[in-house]
Parts: structure tokens; sequence; C-alpha cells
């Protein structure tokens, strides 16, 4: 087991601090109250994230969904000139644990990924549990990669040259919708899995292991938010629910994954990279040592989340420009 990389040691440390401040409830707080406190912490400013940068475009619209209009929007990468030519496209859907998170908490990440990776990015905000259960985020997420893929011209997004994303529960919505789309023939460049949620029976030893609470995520949590997205009865171990139960994987995408080891998660992602190098799927999967779930979540504070944004980029990069590439 690698150490605590001492900048986590001191983001943790720091977060702890702050949780002990807090006032106390009097009583113990409903399921819901949990979550809509959730929902406020996590759209606070915090300094912790990767610092603002301009790109040369951004959009807020509104895509077709099953039940209504989706908010979607769209980051046009910097440049010295306006872009002509159809966009390379990241379509990206955000963690939260899928009751918390908005298209203004991971504003910053994905400005930095378009800027680097020289894609447009769609952020997609997908309906949240517990207000709108499974499969209402599903049915969203593949919503909005089937209208890119049909229309994405309209917003100047290269059909042919699409990729989807997302980080923790959004990695799950990511890992899904790459196996739909292999499924629908939809060709898809790569699949951007961070830290991903990928089992929601969370029976893998790594929940045991740092589910306390203390590495930023804790089991308890976990299980009130899956209880939240999830109906009653449903079988947690469908490939549906747990992209990672999937056993036809041969044709899905290129992945780039990354885990951490002192993460919850890190067993569910590192066995779904496993399984895909093992259908002949090409991976490139980093289990960072010494690191925390969420580490791109909080670049302003670690350097290793600063390097993930990078190799994030490169990895697009190589994706959507494979010949020019292939050189270096």
């Amino acid at each position: 087991m690698n150490e605590l990389d001492p900048q986590v040691i001191t983001l943790l440390r720091q977060l702890h601090a702050n949780a002990a401040l807090q006032p106390r409830p009097d009583r113990t707080l409903s399921a819901e109250e949990k979550i809509a406190n959730l929902r406020q912490r996590m759209r606070r400013c915090d300094a912790r994230r990767f610092p603002f940068e301009p790109v040369f475009r951004v959009e807020n619209i509104n895509l077709p969904g099953p039940a209504g209009k989706i908010p979607v929007r769209l980051y046009v990468p910097q440049a010295e000139a306006p872009v002509a030519e159809l966009m390379p496209t990241l379509v990206y859907y955000h963690g939260g644990g899928f009751v918390a998170g908005d298209l203004e908490t991971h504003d910053t990440l994905l400005r930095a990924i378009a800027n680097r990776a020289g894609c447009m990015v769609v952020s997609v905000a997908y309906r949240l549990a517990p207000e709108n259960p499974y499969p209402a985020a599903n049915d969203d997420a593949w919503a909005v990669l089937r209208w890119m893929a049909d229309h994405g011209s309209e917003v100047g997004a290269d059909s042919e040259r699409l990729a989807v994303g997302g980080d923790s529960a959004g990695g799950l919505l990511a890992a899904w919708a790459a196996q739909q789309a292999t499924e629908s023939g939809l060709k898809l460049r790569l699949q951007i899995l961070l830290y991903p949620n990928l089992d929601a029976t969370t029976s893998s030893a790594s929940w045991s292991e740092f589910g306390t609470g203390e590495y930023i995520v804790s089991l308890a949590q976990m299980l009130e938010w899956y209880d939240a997205y999830l109906p009653r009865g449903i079988n947690r171990a469908d490939p549906k629910v747990s992209p990672l139960f999937q056993t036809e994987l041969a044709r899905v995408p290129s992945a780039f994954i990354v885990t951490a080891d002192h993460d919850p998660l890190s067993d569910e992602g590192n066995e779904y990279a496993a399984r895909l190098k093992a259908a002949n799927v090409a991976v490139d999967h980093t289990c960072w040592p010494g690191m925390i779930h969420g580490l791109a979540s909080f670049a302003g504070a670690l350097d290793a989340g600063e390097i993930l944004i990078d190799q994030t980029a490169s990895a697009l990069r190589n994706a959507f420009w494979p010949a020019s590439w292939a050189s270096r």
C-alpha cells in the first residue's frame, strides 16, 4: 500500500477541520436533507478547484430529452481565430453521487479540458435523484449523446469524432453510454472514466477498506445515494445499472480509465479496466498512488489533479487526431 501523498494529507485535514466547524443539527437529518446539503456544498466556489480559464465560447442550450428539455453547456476552446470547421467533441457527465452536481460544479474542469484537448466539450445537466430516479439520468445521458451524433453539426460538433466521459457517478453514465453506443452501432472514439462508479452492489474490498469517510466518500453515504437513485427491488447487478457486469465488451470504445489507490471505488474501476483488456479493448489505465477520489476536482490543491487534466486532454487528442500524434 502506498502512503498518502503529502498534499492529500493536507487537503484531508482541511476538509475534516471544516466539517468539524459546521454546526451540528439537533436531530438526525433525513436522506433528502443530507442530499440538499451536499448540493449546496458542491455549488460553493471552492479554491481547491482548478483555476478559471477563459475559452473561446461558452453557450448554454437545451436539447430534447425523454422528459423535456435537457440543459447542456458547450465549451469551444480558446483559439487564435474562430474555428470554422466542425470540432471533435467530448460529451461529459458530471459526478455527484447521482443526486448532486450541475453545470457549475464542473465548469473550471471542463474549460481546462476543452482548451488543452482542443475539442468542444458538452456538459450535460442530467436529471438527479431522488426527484428523478433511475433510469432518468441514463435516459438523459443517452439522449444528449444520440442528439450529438445525429444533429451535432448544428452546434459545430463533428459527429464522426465523438467521445464520452465522466467522473464518479458520471463515469458510470459514460461507461453505460459507451456500451449502449456499441449496441446501437454508434462509433465513439474514446470513453473517459475518471474514478468511476461501476458497481451499485458496493461489494468490492476497497469499499470495506476505504469507505469509512476518512477518504472523501463513505460507504454509508454511497448507500444512501444509491437508495435515492435506484428504485426499490431493482437488480443492482444488472449491467444497465452496474456497467461493470456487462459481459459483451469486445467492441466497446477504447478507454482512458483513472483510479486512485485510496478511493473506495478503486476496485471496480481497476476490475473494469482488466475486463476491457481481456476483451482486447485498448485501455490506458492508471491507478494513482497516494491519491483519493475526486482528484481532478481538487486540481487547485493537488498537483496530481492538474497532471490528470493534462493526461485526459492528451488522451482525447490521441483519439481525435491519431495520425498526427502517432509520429510523436
